[in-house]
């Protein structure tokens, strides 16, 4: 078709010629012939060399008119090429050319060379976003420019004349050809890479037209309802069998009907039943007049995110041993029930059980076999109530159960079934155990009003039902009031505790095996009982991490640190380095990153050396939430490090330790006391050091109170070590004072 143009544009004007110059047949094919062949193209030549920068100019008008928004208003834009085209014309023009040549050209079986200039053209106007319609017109403006100027500057053309234009529309010819051609190439070049990357591309992806059938998808979209991508082509999402199909068609139809995006979450199963999770968003694709022509479909399968926030969400909620409800989420259903049953009048009783004889069978069986009867413990409680109840246990052998929109009656009822459930005899281990329950009772609006009432009568119940002998059920009375349970009593003495400055932080010494010097130190809190004596955090920090005083007793903890680790400078006026513990169920809150920049603010950190030690679970659970503990706390400019705690007790995942930035791993007192036998133990640890060593991260062995221990620590190229070999912990003053002696 292009060709079939220039031809008629070519006799066009050999025939004004004719009757202008009424020019003989022979002389026309006598001006062809090779014997002058640059002095017919002289003429034009020069003048698109003279005229070069108004040709141009003029040009571009009719540019922009074609694409303004495409190639916008700057003169560089549009004169990017056509310079050089225009060269190549004004080349072509002055290479001689014989008829043969010209007669093959014109039926394209000549060997034309390549113009770079239309190559370039091509590419250029594909980046700027040109369709292929508007750079062949644009090629064709150029063409009417020169043909018009040339003309009235002839004012009539002669036999020459005709033969530089025909020689002049052979070289634009050539140039669309080439323009054309590497548009085309870089488009379907482009097309075939859009093609690879959607399908190595692990997540799915689908392009539905406004109708929303289905235009273009990528194997992972297809391999969510099994069957081969040109299957699905021109089906919309209801017709693909997938689980969401509804939500994915009312989102299509939603961004077309908006122009905007869209996004949600997406959750279904396969045909094979695999359960997975998609992130998706709904891209609106716009044509020239912002009318949608398309929706784009981008997916992320977040399936092991939700998996892992699951699993961080169980841990927080559940009971790790038994499976059941733990304290925390106890308390969310108390708080829940507490409100259906205000705004519907309604009661519901609460039932604190702790179980009769179990110390006895665990000692008696050993601490696995104890936790394998309290599992079972736990099925038979949970096997006995309604699904609408919760059974949930509150630690060691106490369990708790909310009855729902029950009386006094029906709780009773309730309770007697699951005693006498619990007096059947239990098989562990090969060997029957029998156990009973001292069972509290306590009943919503009669015995208390809110949870904490409820909870502190029930266990009011259920110590009087212990004080009588246990195995018996006790309804809460007013006289029970005195009789104060043990867990009750350390619980209001520990806020106590806190508010009267009876805790004390000690500081147990952490040595550099190369040197034996004392080279940081843990922080151990310890509480003074004004009549137990000390107590260790095993003790109490069991009490106070459901209750909300753990932020109180950390920031306590974390404020004496930083005042040690700024007093205790050495030499080179560095401060001494000091590690403290977290609170694992610090890492369940909503707001721990608010809690730590307060507690660390507070402490006046800047200039200490503190290092934060997490245990594995903690610090998983940390990155399975999103948290980054650098990027969001701002550590590295506090100058806050991490470390994990008991490395090698719980499963980990080795690649967190270098994404937080975590400067030691501390090895158990576990793993410890069974090294420097030639062991299991022994391989593992030394497997350890190594990997620790392999991403720049120090060891710390903790719990050393052998020789043999040490000098296999030191033989494998622990860094440091802590343990009664060198010293227990000690109040500030008696550390101050070793610190002092020993760097004398």
């Amino acid at each position: 078709m292009i060709r079939l143009g220039l031809a008629w544009l070519g006799l066009a004007w050999l025939g004004l010629a004719w009757r202008q110059d009424q020019t003989s047949p022979e002389v026309l094919s006598r001006e062809h012939s090779p014997a002058n062949p640059l002095g017919t193209a002289m003429k034009l030549a020069q003048f698109l060399q003279t005229q070069m920068d108004r040709l141009l100019e003029d040009w571009e008008e009719a540019a922009l008119e074609l694409a303004r928004e495409s190639l916008g208003e700057e003169s560089i834009s549009l004169r990017d090429h056509a310079r050089e085209m225009l060269q190549f014309i004004i080349q072509d023009l002055l290479t001689a050319q014989t008829t043969e040549e010209s007669t093959r050209k014109s039926l394209g079986n000549a060997v034309i060379p390549v113009s770079f200039a239309g190559e370039q053209h091509g590419l250029g106007r594909l980046e700027q976003g040109m369709t292929l319609l508007q750079v062949i017109l644009e090629l064709r403006a150029l063409r009417e420019r020169v043909t018009r100027l040339w003309g009235d500057e002839q004012q009539g053309l002669t036999t020459e004349d005709i033969y530089d234009l025909v020689r002049f529309n052979e070289a634009i010819d050539q140039l669309i050809a080439n323009s054309v051609s590497s548009y085309s190439a870089r488009k379907d070049q482009d097309k075939r890479l859009f093609e690879a990357v959607l399908n190595v591309s692990p997540d799915p992806f689908a392009l539905f037209d406004p109708d929303g059938k289905l235009l273009v998808l990528n194997k992972p979209m297809a391999n969510l309802v099994g069957t081969p991508a040109q299957d699905h082509v021109g089906k919309t999402a209801l017709e693909l069998g997938l689980a969401f199909a509804t939500q994915v068609h009312d989102a299509i139809a939603a961004t077309v009907a908006t122009s905007q995006p869209q996004r949600g979450d997406f959750h279904g199963h396969l045909p094979s039943g695999r359960e997975l999770y998609f992130d998706s968003q709904f891209i609106p694709v716009c044509n020239d007049r912002d009318e949608v022509e398309a929706v784009a479909l981008m997916s992320r399968n977040i399936t092991a995110r939700k998996k892992a926030e699951h699993q961080v969400w169980r841990s927080a909620n559940f009971d790790s041993l038994t499976g059941i409800p733990n304290r925390r989420l106890f308390q969310d259903r108390l708080g829940q029930c507490l409100l259906e049953a205000e705004r519907g009048d309604r009661s519901f009783a609460l039932l604190f059980i702790d179980l009769d004889r179990f110390k006895e069978a665990n000692d008696r069986l050993g601490h696995k076999a104890g936790d394998r009867l309290l599992e079972q413990v736990a099925k038979r409680l949970a096997k006995n109530v309604r699904t609408v109840d919760t059974v949930a246990r509150l630690g060691g052998d106490e369990f708790t159960v909310i009855l729902k929109n029950t009386g006094r009656e029906g709780a009773m009822r309730a309770a007697k079934a699951l005693l006498a459930d619990l007096e059947r005899a239990f098989d562990v281990d090969s060997q029957r155990v029998h156990l009973s329950g001292s069972i509290g009772l306590t009943l919503f609006p009669d015995d208390g009003k809110d949870g904490d009432q409820l909870m502190h009568n029930a266990d009011q119940a259920m110590y009087a039902a212990k004080k009588q002998g246990g195995h018996q059920i006790q309804i809460y009375q007013s006289w029970m009031e005195p009789n104060e349970s043990e867990r009750m009593r350390l619980h209001r003495e520990l806020g106590d505790a806190i508010r009267e400055d009876q805790l004390e932080v000690y500081y147990q010494p952490i040595i550099d095996i190369r040197t034996g010097a004392i080279s940081r130190a843990e922080a151990l809190l310890r509480w003074n009982h004004p009549d137990k004596g000390q107590l260790t955090p095993a003790t109490f920090l069991i009490i106070a991490e459901p209750d909300g005083m753990m932020d109180s007793i950390n920031s306590y903890v974390l404020k004496q640190a930083v005042t040690c680790s700024l007093r205790w400078r050495n030499q080179e006026d560095e401060p001494f380095p000091i590690h403290i513990n977290e609170s694992p169920a610090s890492f369940f809150t909503p707001t721990l990153v608010e809690q730590w920049w307060a507690r660390l603010m507070e402490s006046d950190l800047e200039g200490s050396r503190i290092t934060i030690e997490l245990t594995p679970i903690s610090l998983s659970n940390l990155v399975a939430c999103g948290i980054d503990p650098v990027e969001s706390c701002g550590l590295a400019d506090l100058r806050l490090r991490l470390a994990i705690d008991d490395f090698g007790i719980e499963p980990f995942s080795i690649a967190a330790l270098q994404d937080c930035q975590v400067g030691s791993i501390k090895v158990g007192r576990t793993l410890i006391n069974k090294t420097g036998q030639d062991g299991d133990a022994d391989r593992i640890l030394k497997a350890i050091i190594g990997m620790a060593h392999a991403i720049d991260i120090q060891v710390v062995a903790e719990g050393v109170e052998r020789e043999a221990q040490l000098q296999f620590l030191a033989r494998e190229g622990c860094d440091y070590a802590q343990g009664y070999l060198f010293s227990k912990p000690l109040c500030q003053d008696d550390f101050e004072a070793l610190l002092g002696r020993l760097r004398q």
